[in-house]
């Protein structure tokens, strides 16, 4: 395979890249550092739970400083499975949910 560059070129870009990934190293520990805190407390949670969720984290790092205008994704699939339980009270509470023409989540059984 041929690079479409010089070997030249191919110095300056390597060295390029070198730089990026040092600083984000450095700007990455530096993080880490001023928020040892924080991530020893995560680390810890970690160690209890095995898996964190959203509301694990902000009772340990806080509410967001920034409110984003549109929902992010996490919040549109935490909004399908909020509206999937509404539904199933609903069913359960008498009311007649109409097929949607999707196949049960169980596979047919053959008989052996």
């Amino acid at each position: 395979m041929t690079k479409p560059y010089s070997s030249k070129a191919g110095a300056i870009i390597d060295s390029e890249v070198r730089e990026w990934v040092g600083k984000a190293y450095e700007q990455t520990v530096q993080l880490i550092e001023e928020h040892k805190e924080h991530v020893s407390q995560i680390a810890e949670l970690l160690l209890e739970k095995e898996v964190l969720h959203q509301e694990d984290l902000v009772q340990i790092l806080g509410e967001r400083p920034f409110k984003s205008s549109e929902p992010s994704n996490y919040d549109r699939f935490k909004q399908g499975f909020q509206e999937e339980d509404k539904e199933s009270k609903d069913t359960a509470k008498g009311k007649i949910v109409e097929d949607d023409g999707s196949t049960p989540l169980e596979p047919d059984v053959a008989p052996a």
